[in-house]
Protein backbone atom coordinates (compact mmCIF):
# COMPACT_ATOMS: atom_id res chain seq x y z
CA UNK A 1 0.00 0.00 0.00
CA UNK A 2 1.51 3.18 -0.95
CA UNK A 3 0.11 6.09 1.14
CA UNK A 4 2.06 8.98 -0.69
CA UNK A 5 -0.53 8.57 -3.94
CA UNK A 6 -2.86 11.65 -4.67
CA UNK A 7 -6.18 10.96 -5.01
CA UNK A 8 -8.71 13.42 -7.10
CA UNK A 9 -12.36 12.52 -5.60
CA UNK A 10 -14.87 13.67 -7.76
CA UNK A 11 -18.62 14.12 -7.22
CA UNK A 12 -21.11 16.61 -8.12
CA UNK A 13 -22.04 16.00 -3.74
CA UNK A 14 -20.03 17.91 -1.47
CA UNK A 15 -21.23 15.14 1.15
CA UNK A 16 -19.91 12.52 -0.72
CA UNK A 17 -16.67 13.99 -2.06
CA UNK A 18 -16.17 14.81 1.94
CA UNK A 19 -17.40 11.20 2.95
CA UNK A 20 -15.00 9.57 0.79
CA UNK A 21 -12.28 11.85 2.18
CA UNK A 22 -13.05 10.68 5.40
CA UNK A 23 -12.76 7.23 4.53
CA UNK A 24 -9.52 7.43 3.02
CA UNK A 25 -7.71 9.85 5.38
CA UNK A 26 -9.16 6.43 8.17
CA UNK A 27 -6.51 4.53 6.27
CA UNK A 28 -3.70 6.53 5.73
CA UNK A 29 -4.77 8.17 2.40
CA UNK A 30 -4.16 12.00 3.09
CA UNK A 31 -3.02 13.43 -0.05
CA UNK A 32 -6.79 14.32 -1.11
CA UNK A 33 -7.74 16.69 -4.02
CA UNK A 34 -11.71 17.35 -4.95
CA UNK A 35 -13.63 18.39 -8.14
CA UNK A 36 -17.56 18.51 -8.24
CA UNK A 37 -17.47 18.76 -12.24
CA UNK A 38 -15.86 17.67 -15.44
CA UNK A 39 -13.94 21.05 -15.61
CA UNK A 40 -12.30 20.40 -12.16
CA UNK A 41 -11.43 16.82 -12.86
CA UNK A 42 -9.27 17.83 -16.28
CA UNK A 43 -8.27 21.50 -14.11
CA UNK A 44 -6.93 19.37 -11.23
CA UNK A 45 -5.86 15.87 -13.22
CA UNK A 46 -2.19 15.02 -12.36
CA UNK A 47 -0.82 11.49 -14.17
CA UNK A 48 0.13 10.70 -10.46
CA UNK A 49 -2.84 10.66 -8.97
CA UNK A 50 -5.56 7.88 -8.69
CA UNK A 51 -9.25 8.95 -9.66
CA UNK A 52 -12.57 8.01 -7.63
CA UNK A 53 -15.34 9.85 -9.81
CA UNK A 54 -18.89 9.55 -10.23
CA UNK A 55 -20.08 8.26 -13.69
CA UNK A 56 -21.93 10.86 -14.27
CA UNK A 57 -19.00 13.52 -14.68
CA UNK A 58 -17.78 11.33 -17.09
CA UNK A 59 -18.05 13.23 -20.47
CA UNK A 60 -15.79 12.68 -23.66
CA UNK A 61 -12.94 14.71 -21.77
CA UNK A 62 -12.84 12.49 -19.03
CA UNK A 63 -13.06 9.42 -20.94
CA UNK A 64 -10.27 10.51 -22.89
CA UNK A 65 -8.48 11.17 -19.89
CA UNK A 66 -8.88 7.67 -18.22
CA UNK A 67 -8.10 6.02 -21.50
CA UNK A 68 -4.90 6.40 -20.45
CA UNK A 69 -5.17 5.63 -16.65
CA UNK A 70 -5.64 2.32 -14.93
CA UNK A 71 -5.71 3.35 -11.32
CA UNK A 72 -9.43 4.92 -11.26
CA UNK A 73 -12.38 3.51 -9.83
CA UNK A 74 -15.99 4.80 -11.12
CA UNK A 75 -18.65 4.89 -8.54
CA UNK A 76 -22.11 4.11 -9.78
CA UNK A 77 -25.79 2.61 -8.91
CA UNK A 78 -25.34 -1.30 -8.78
CA UNK A 79 -27.29 -2.68 -11.62
CA UNK A 80 -26.72 0.46 -13.79
CA UNK A 81 -27.15 -0.27 -17.33
CA UNK A 82 -25.32 2.80 -18.50
CA UNK A 83 -22.30 1.55 -16.97
CA UNK A 84 -22.62 -1.53 -18.38
CA UNK A 85 -22.49 -0.21 -21.76
CA UNK A 86 -19.90 1.93 -20.69
CA UNK A 87 -17.81 -0.69 -19.27
CA UNK A 88 -18.21 -2.55 -22.92
CA UNK A 89 -17.07 0.24 -24.86
CA UNK A 90 -14.53 1.87 -22.60
CA UNK A 91 -13.11 -0.88 -21.27
CA UNK A 92 -13.75 -0.06 -17.37
CA UNK A 93 -12.86 -2.55 -14.87
CA UNK A 94 -12.61 -1.49 -12.06
CA UNK A 95 -16.15 0.11 -10.29
CA UNK A 96 -17.73 0.48 -6.67
CA UNK A 97 -21.55 0.18 -6.44
CA UNK A 98 -23.64 2.52 -4.36
CA UNK A 99 -23.56 1.92 -0.87
CA UNK A 100 -20.16 1.05 -0.25
CA UNK A 101 -18.09 0.50 3.23
CA UNK A 102 -14.84 2.11 3.71
CA UNK A 103 -13.09 -1.20 3.87
CA UNK A 104 -14.94 -2.03 0.45
CA UNK A 105 -13.66 1.27 -1.06
CA UNK A 106 -10.16 0.70 0.44
CA UNK A 107 -10.09 -2.89 -0.99
CA UNK A 108 -10.55 -1.94 -4.52
CA UNK A 109 -8.35 0.71 -4.49
CA UNK A 110 -5.35 -1.85 -2.59
CA UNK A 111 -6.32 -4.38 -5.41
CA UNK A 112 -5.83 -1.81 -7.96
CA UNK A 113 -2.46 -0.65 -6.83
CA UNK A 114 -1.04 -4.17 -5.99
CA UNK A 115 -1.54 -4.89 -9.84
Amino acid sequence: MNLAIPFLICDENEEVRLLIKAMLSKHGYFHLIEAQNAEEILHSYSEKQFILVQKKLINDEVKNLLSKKNNFIIFAPAQDQELVTLAAHFGVKHVVSFPYSSKSLVDKINSILDQ
